[in-house]
């Protein structure tokens, strides 16, 4: 998902938003802000409800950020909580690790809940654009 200009006060709950309705049926997002030339407190919000809104969702996802959005957050997430990386290609390697590593949770009646441990394959896993 590639977001253009500025996030501010104005549209940065819409840009929240549209992460959410956008990443309903999808288990990786890579969030492209590399385009982005202003970013202010309120994108950062919206960023931190990203980031609640995957992890509630199962959604691995990355940040590839511009200057403006890597300035922000060395203030705002100093410790590094959010998954920022500096590129593309290391934000699509990233997320083929963590889909590797991930081991789905199946129902079955016979035994409950479990988890498959059978490999993913290529085809099992997906980046939302």
């Amino acid at each position: 998902m590639a977001v253009l200009g500025e996030v501010d006060a104005v549209n940065g709950r819409a840009l929240g938003r549209y992460v959410e309705r956008h990443t309903r049926s999808s288990r990786q997002l890579v969030l492209d802000l590399r385009a982005v030339e202003f970013f202010g407190t309120a994108a950062f919000t919206a960023l931190y409800y990203t980031n609640v809104h995957c992890t509630r969702s199962d959604v691995d996802w990355v940040i590839v950020g511009s200057r403006a959005v890597r300035r922000l957050l060395r203030i705002c997430d100093p410790h590094g909580e959010l998954p920022l990386v500096d590129d593309l290609s290391s934000a699509l390697l990233r997320l083929d690790r963590l889909a590797r590593c991930h081991h789905p949770v199946v129902w079955t009646g016979r035994s409950g809940w479990h988890t498959d441990n059978r490999p993913q394959t290529r085809a099992d896993t997906s980046v939302a654009s």
